[in-house]
């Protein structure tokens, strides 16, 4: 009861699940990823040893297509599950079984998979894979993808929870806090909410604010704005506010990351 985007990054060596739903906590279940590996999205009636052995195949150098085929041979319910995946070099695939409730679907492109089952129509994913095709960030394509899904109708049930998981390859660091050490680019949930995916990206937001490096600004170009804003939010200065809220990775006293600034100006009070 889920529509879900699979996708890789070739360029940035990036894999990444998204996934909405009417179900408590979808991120816990329908998203299984590895850096270097793959990713995949098991879900209708879950297999969720679809996640486990099916990275575990993709380790031992199995394409997509193989997995999908090896999986769902051996499973008695294989018509009732479905299951997207992309393998190390971006190749794409996914089952949809004969059992799964309609609307349900899949579409697969150039590294990437949409799928999605009690879903309003094939239009949702329609809207899915044009988003998945398009520029940006892997993150910024799958929030798009969702938001586009969700627009055409989503799950039809209604809407609970959504998720967003992007891994690479693990790196050095020696920030006290960098998620990018275990190989997390992003990795954040809704588990219930009347909004999930407004929720999912006010989280996104924040995460990209903490923790991605991006683009620095003047403090001085903006000087105007950021004094109205502090005002607001009852700070006397811009370094309390970035300490509270644990941006000091993106605030050097002359310059701010773009999007903590964005954060700052879009707050009301």
């Amino acid at each position: 009861m889920t529509f879900s985007i699979v996708i890789y990054d070739p360029n940035e060596e990036e894999w990444g699940v998204g996934v909405a739903s009417k179900f408590l906590a979808v991120g816990a279940f329908v998203p299984w990823l590895k850096p270097g590996v793959g990713a995949i999205a098991t879900q209708a009636l879950a297999n969720l040893t679809y996640g486990i052995n099916g990275l575990a195949l993709l380790e031992k150098g199995y394409t997509a297509e193989e997995v999908v085929k090896t999986l769902t041979s051996s499973d008695p319910l294989r018509e009732k599950r479905q299951l997207g995946i992309v393998d190390s070099k971006g190749n794409a695939y996914a089952f949809t079984g004969k059992e799964c409730y309609a609307y349900a679907g899949h579409i697969t492109g150039s590294n990437f998979t949409v799928q999605g089952n009690i879903l309003a129509g094939q239009e949702v994913l329609e809207a899915m894979a044009k988003e998945a095709e398009g520029k940006g960030k892997i993150y910024e394509k799958i929030m798009r993808a969702l938001k586009a899904g969700e627009n055409k109708g989503g799950d039809k049930r209604g809407k609970q929870s959504a998720s967003i998981i992007v891994v690479k390859k693990p790196i050095e660091s020696d920030k006290g806090i960098d998620p990018l050490v275990v190989g997390k680019v992003i990795d954040i949930r809704v588990d219930d909410s009347v909004d999930p995916l407004r929720d999912l990206e006010k989280l996104l937001n924040l995460w990209i604010a903490t923790f991605v490096e991006e683009e620095m600004v003047n403090v001085k170009d903006y000087e105007k704005e950021i004094n109205e804003a502090l005002r607001r939010l009852g700070y006397n200065d811009l370094r309390t506010w970035v300490e509270i809220n644990n941006f000091e990775g993106k605030y050097t006293g002359d310059k701010i990351g773009r999007s903590v600034l964005k954060i700052l100006l879009s707050h009301n009070g």
